[in-house]
């Protein structure tokens, strides 16, 4: 019943980055993901001004990585306020690709592959911004004005992209806009837009509701999330016209929690048909569920709940990880039919910035402290050891 938290997705069709309940939790207050950053945007498609720089890679010391990516066990991209970072040894050396005069960086970020990725730095207002583009591993980037400042991106390709952004708004309220783009992010087209100032406007995805992000299937299909304060409801909407309108599908919670208020995050995808949507269920026992689909995203099923609200590692549509820092952490190899706790070396909870496994035995995860200092850790062990790479 119905009455009325952004990045980081998918490689390819995947977004990158679950378990035996352990018995009653703390009651946890929902706490969805922050909402994308406000804009007023009336866009248009604008061309490329700046030809490539050559930027040779130099070993970055020690720095402080606030966001991972990684693509296999040795080759990711990471960023920080200030750089784009890659490794090809597992993490233990990390090259600066910080395109050439750029001295901040922002989140809004999209990596393919260990050679071709995306950043955005926002621009002096939030309806403009700059996208750089690199399909050499950072040693070289193209510059496009874009007509947004941050957002949630994904590119399914080479050239075809989506971007979700946010208009503004607040109380659980958001305007947003979805981009395309099919030319690599040099030009971008608006296809939808729920502001309720703007003269042509659609509520078909709802200006109620804080979203957490976007993920796109294909040049047609795709799906936002987010949060709303009210019970059983979950914030899932689907397009299959290439973004122009979009439908709810609300997946059924499993019994036990019945009544939840719940955060949902962007689904990952590993194949046209295979999908894996991350659902927190909040109620006297906070909960992590995960909904399957074989159709391709068409109808959800949710697995067996894991019974803290924890961050999710999603490596293939069979193997899961769920851990909220703590001591233990959960593994499933079955889709979530059975989780197996895995007693952890460290306790990070009250740190915990994100995971991530590419395996089922190797990952990384990243803390920050109260003096907003990260740290970089990882496994080879499936979790029960975790190494420092990064003090």
């Amino acid at each position: 019943m119905r009455s009325f938290n952004l990045k980081i997705l998918p490689g390819g069709l995947v977004l990158f980055l679950a378990i035996l309940a352990c018995g009653p939790t703390t009651l946890i207050t929902p706490n969805p993901t922050a909402s994308l950053v406000p804009a007023t945007l009336t866009p248009s498609p604008v061309p490329p001004t700046a030809a490539p720089t050559v930027l040779p890679l130099s070993v970055a010391s020690s720095p402080a990585i606030q966001y991972l990516h990684m693509l296999d066990v040795n080759n990711g991209w990471a960023l920080n306020n200030n750089d784009v970072l890659r490794t090809m040894d597992g993490g233990g050396t990390w090259y600066n690709a910080t395109p050439i005069g750029v001295s901040s960086m922002s989140t809004c970020s999209f990596f393919l592959n260990n050679l071709t990725a995306w950043v955005v730095l926002p621009g002096a207002d939030p309806t403009s911004g700059t996208l750089y583009h690199t399909t050499d591993g950072g040693s070289n980037w193209t510059s496009y004005p874009v007509p947004f400042s941050d957002g949630s991106m994904q590119f399914i390709d080479s050239s075809n992209g989506w971007i979700l952004v946010g208009l503004g708004g607040g109380m659980s309220h958001e305007a947003v806009a979805v981009f395309r783009t099919s030319d690599g992010g040099a030009t971008w087209s608006q296809v939808f837009t729920d502001d309720p100032t703007a003269s042509v406007t659609s509520d078909t995805l709802p200006f109620v509701g804080d979203k957490t992000g976007l993920t796109a299937l294909d040049d047609t299909h795709a799906w936002v999330t987010g949060s709303e304060p009210v019970s059983d409801f979950i914030y899932l909407y689907t397009t299959q016209d290439g973004g122009q309108t979009w439908s709810a599908q609300n997946p059924s919670l499993p019994s036990g929690y019945a009544g939840a208020m719940t955060n949902a995050l962007p689904p990952s995808f590993f194949s046209a048909t295979e999908g894996v949507l991350q659902v927190r269920a909040y109620t006297d026992t906070s909960a992590t569920i995960l909904y399957l689909s074989h159709d391709g995203g068409q109808t959800w099923i949710a697995s067996l709940p894991v019974a803290i609200s924890g961050r999710v590692s999603l490596v293939s549509q069979m193997n899961f990880f769920v851990w909220d820092g703590g001591s233990t952490l959960y593994a499933s190899q079955n889709a979530g039919t059975s989780w197996t706790p895995v007693t952890t070396n460290i306790n990070v909870k009250d740190n915990l910035n994100s995971f991530q496994f590419v395996n089922t035995t190797t990952g990384w995860v990243i803390t920050s402290d109260a003096s907003s200092h990260y740290s970089l850790y990882k496994t080879t062990d499936g979790g029960a050891t975790w190494n420092i790479l990064i003090p």
